[in-house]
């Protein structure tokens, strides 16, 4: 039996597994990644940190398949931002979606920048992840850094590279870089020397189904290969997820991890008609996109919550809280906004607050306003797809937050549709599983895959009396979420030191 050899790296986790043709998991090592932070907005991972991992997890589970692994696919968080010098050596950390710095520059770049033409380009709303956010924060305050830039890697080509020598990335990941043209799904000229970069300085780009390279020599003899087995690109780890969970035509998948994501598989680029630039629109695989949006703030505001506010708690602990209350949590709303938002009408520079606090509520009430906070915020993503003619009947949810009992009912009360656990939490590595296999020739399409490697598990149905109570609040939310922005900017000015 053929088997593929599964790299995933998260912003929390890294993954390596072992997944035979049948879509089980049959061995898998994972390691908690440090994450460095200071007092200005970093979140860094450090290169050399990530590269010993992935050799000590190989090193785990590669000798007890050394003969049976056809290939290498990857899978990484999009994001990732890591510019190096001419010697191929780190210029600064890996930069991740939850650094902030770069919140500094958005006032001068949405003055500067024509964000209407930049999202019908790429798909990409304004917003200070962005690597093109990350290139003019470094020209402004580390101008020595940005001089210095010989190539700009995302987690994936950081991989590649090491992997293969090959200084090579793919569309799903270059589509939060905001320098993708999101229909050819290749490099846009303007935008790039609009940056004030050169297009030399970005990764070749190769669809995600096909083969960088062979693995080096020395790197499948450190890690117990008998012999080089080719690296496919593989997909950015939440599109890995729509694969593996079964994200097609009505069906749509929401990962709640660090961070969440409200998405389906689309057969063209859809941008939101609206204006208000509520759809991120990734590019997928050839002629596949992904659509709908992401939050920043998930299981990061609950982590907060723990650590701060209910110390001693759990993730069950806050669970059986949040179930002692009803929905609506009393009149508490949650505004989870932690590390800003993508969303614009929420914005970057947006900050987490609790509305209608009284002295009647109780941590269990806190508790279940962070939950229905999140889903108020993935709402907006669906009724922004509704509102584009994507009109989805089912969801299914992945990721940690899916161990929760009280949350998948209370996404389907908000969302008014049935929500579905995936029966797996390697929804990501079985869904680049599903690709590799299906390049190799195992299988016809990733349909046909997912008949075999996709499982679901228990269902939770809409409570039509909860349903209406949520209307009324997310209504409220919107409106909120409206009222709060100019606010957010003022605050952020007169917060500075």
């Amino acid at each position: 039996m053929k088997h593929v050899l599964v790299l995933d790296v998260g912003t929390t986790n890294m993954k390596l597994a072992i997944v035979n043709e049948q879509g089980n998991v049959v061995s898998q090592e994972t390691k908690k990644i440090n994450m460095y932070r200071n007092k200005e907005g970093a979140a860094e991972h450090n290169p050399k940190e990530l590269w010993d991992d992935f050799l000590e997890l190989s090193q785990k589970i590669v000798p007890s398949f050394e003969n049976e692994i056809a290939l290498l696919v990857l899978s990484g968080y999009q994001f990732g931002f890591l510019p190096i010098d001419k010697n191929n050596q780190p210029l600064t950390g890996m930069i991740t979606l939850l650094d902030t710095r770069s919140q500094s520059i958005m006032i001068d770049f949405e003055n500067k920048f024509s964000t209407e033409k930049i999202y019908q380009k790429t798909g990409c709303p304004p917003a200070f992840n962005y690597t093109l956010q990350r290139i003019l924060w470094l020209k402004k305050e580390k101008p020595e850094v940005f001089r210095n830039i010989y190539k700009i890697l995302d987690i994936k080509s950081f991989f590649i590279y090491n992997l293969t020598g090959q200084f090579i990335s793919e569309p799903s990941i270059a589509s939060t870089t905001q320098l993708l043209d999101i229909k050819t799904q290749d490099w846009d000229d303007e935008l790039i020397a609009q940056a004030g970069i050169k297009k030399e300085q970005l990764p070749r780009l190769l669809p995600g189904n096909a083969i960088a390279d062979l693995i080096k020599k020395e790197v499948a003899d450190k890690i117990g290969l008998k012999k080089q087995i080719p690296v496919m690109l593989g997909v950015y780890d939440g599109g890995a997820m729509i694969l593996g969970m079964g994200g097609f035509e009505d069906n749509a998948v929401c990962n709640l991890g660090t961070t969440a994501m409200f998405r389906c598989a689309y057969s063209k680029p859809l941008l939101d008609k609206s204006g208000d630039y509520r759809l991120q629109t990734y590019a997928l695989l050839p002629n596949l996109w992904a659509t709908g949006g992401a939050v920043n703030n998930a299981g990061i505001v609950i982590d907060w919550f723990i650590n701060n506010i209910a110390k001693g708690m759990n993730y069950e602990d806050l669970n059986n809280e949040a179930m002692k209350v009803s929905a609506g949590s009393n009149g508490l709303i949650c505004f989870p906004f932690l590390t800003g938002e993508r969303d614009p009408r929420i914005g970057s520079l947006a900050t987490g607050s609790f509305f209608g606090l009284k002295t009647t509520h109780t941590t269990s009430h806190l508790a279940r306003s962070i939950f229905e906070g999140i889903g108020y915020s993935l709402n907006l993503i669906k009724i922004a797809l509704e509102e584009n003619n994507v009109h989805l009947k089912y969801l299914t949810v992945g990721g940690s937050g899916s161990k929760s009992e009280v949350w998948p009912q209370i996404l389907a009360d908000i969302f008014n549709m049935p929500v579905t656990k995936s029966l797996t939490e390697n929804a990501t590595l079985i869904g680049e599983a599903m690709l590799a296999f299906t390049e190799i020739g195992l299988y016809k399409n990733l349909e046909e895959a997912g008949k075999i490697f996709i499982k679901k598990g228990d269902s939770y149905q809409p409570n039509p009396v909860n349903v209406k109570k949520y209307e009324s609040f997310y209504e409220f939310f919107s409106e909120m979420v409206t009222c709060y922005h100019d606010k957010y900017i003022k605050h952020s000015i007169i917060s500075k030191d």
